[in-house]
């Protein structure tokens, strides 16, 4: 705690205090012919305990969001995620008169499954991109409602996959990823396409035709999971063949992904032998403790951080509190749990209300009152130490004074919400327990004597 220097309350003050009264917490403050011997001062509280827990989500919807994420990420704190993706290429638009596209003098090259990945990569990048893509046995099905989860389940046609695929890949949208189909699926696409087989003669046909595609990590090795994003039809299935008269030209056509809402992500991870292992039946929240001084916030595959204030109003029984003056939050990733490149930290957080049911609420808004309050790491690119989040809380921290029973109500501190997550990356806060790295809500406080 520490306290500012005094200042004699002065006519000037006078006219502060009358704005200041209508959000006190003393309910009677005398104004009268002693205050000429009163004081004003602001002191600074840090020692507020913050609770952070890591609460687990059973499921999370992953379609709609127009983003495949795919590979493999191992984490010692959070626990060995598997990304794979479902989707289904649409038939493409063909001319009435096929045979101007594909004359008799055409002929068939290839079938390629092409993926332009978006940029994002959480992982080790120097080990190979491992894949299998698979042909789905039935079409997709909402799960629930118009909902996939990333646990809903697949089925695939019982014969060995469609193509396999391991390279070490640059995670740029200047690279592209080629998976070869086989030779014969391509060619007998290409004269049903010719003969106006009716299977290709509208999308509802080919879809009843062929289902859809599966792909997933190839192998249970430690590797990285990437991104590729949909809405610019980054995966897509492209046809090769070339004419020969008068001259060779080369044509292709491509079935890119139509049903967008039926394409879904199964994120599925393994948390045996970490922090979030359940111990019990049914658990979901995991708090920190002097053994494990930490909380863990990875929305992408339904991890929310959450921090508590179970003895705020014990400010209150200060006598000469008057008004909060401003409240931060400030979280303290814990140093050797990230670094730069494989295991970065969320490139932002914000914060989300909620209670002891563990529903997420409304977000906290910046001093505007307009938008979303987003925060980015402050790194200590030196030494570490001090890299940190903060938040300005005030009106938060202001409606718990004011409400009694609120020691249950905390924040959800996220990246994304789970359900339009398009990234995994993880971060390790330090909890009160940790006397290095430790969580800090941070209060000016307003008083008088």
């Amino acid at each position: 705690m520490r306290i500012h220097k005094r200042v004699p309350f002065t006519l000037t003050y006078c006219l502060l205090f009358i704005g200041l009264l209508s959000s006190c917490y003393k309910k009677d403050v005398q104004v009268g012919s002693e205050l000429a011997e009163s004081h004003t001062r602001i002191i600074t509280v840090d020692t507020v305990a913050v609770q952070l827990s890591s609460y687990v989500l059973d499921s999370f919807v992953t379609n709609g969001n127009n983003f495949s994420l795919i590979g493999n990420y191992f984490d010692s704190y959070a626990g060995k995620t598997t990304a794979s993706t479902v989707f289904q290429p649409g038939l493409p638009v063909l001319p009435e008169d096929v045979a101007t596209l594909m004359p008799k003098t055409a002929f068939f090259d290839s079938l390629v499954l092409l993926m332009r990945p978006s940029g994002y990569y959480y992982g080790d990048t120097t080990k190979p991109f491992a894949v299998t893509v698979n042909e789905l046995a039935e079409q997709p099905d909402y799960t629930y409602l118009t909902y996939f989860f990333n646990n809903s389940k697949v089925s695939l046609i019982n014969k060995p996959a469609l193509a396999t695929y391991s390279q070490v890949i640059r995670p740029t949208p200047r690279d592209s990823v080629r998976i070869k189909m086989p030779q014969s699926m391509g060619q007998d696409w290409y004269d049903k396409i010719r003969t106006k087989d009716t299977r290709f003669t509208s999308e509802t046909n080919f879809l009843d035709y062929f289902k859809g595609m599966y792909i997933q990590p190839a192998n249970t090795t430690a590797g990285s999971v990437y991104g590729f994003n949909l809405a610019d039809s980054s995966i897509r299935l492209r046809m090769y063949f070339h004419q020969t008269i008068p001259s060779k030209i080369d044509k292709y056509i491509d079935f890119i992904i139509t049903r967008t809402s039926y394409q879904y992500n199964r994120i599925l991870t393994d948390r045996t032998g970490t922090p979030l292992q359940p111990t019990t039946t049914g658990q979901h929240e995991f708090f920190a403790s002097n053994t494990k001084p930490f909380a863990i916030t990875q929305a992408g595959t339904g991890v929310y951080m959450k921090a508590t204030f179970p003895s705020l109003r014990n400010i209150l029984k200060v006598d000469d509190v008057v008004r909060l003056m401003d409240a931060k939050l400030i979280l303290k990733p814990v140093k050797g749990t990230y670094d730069y490149f494989t295991n970065s930290l969320p490139n932002s957080l914000f914060l989300r209300t909620t209670d002891a049911t563990n529903i997420p609420g409304s977000q906290l808004l910046d001093s505007t009152g307009q938008a979303v309050q987003y925060k980015a790491p402050s790194i200590d690119f030196m030494y570490g130490n001090n890299t940190s989040y903060t938040f300005n809380v005030t009106a938060y921290i202001n409606s718990l004074l004011n409400t009694s029973g609120s020691q249950d109500m905390g924040l959800f501190i996220i990246q994304n919400d789970a359900n339009t997550a398009k990234q995994i990356n993880r971060g390790v806060i330090g909890s009160r327990e940790n006397i290095q790295y430790q969580t800090k809500l941070v209060l000016n406080i307003l008083t008088i004597d």
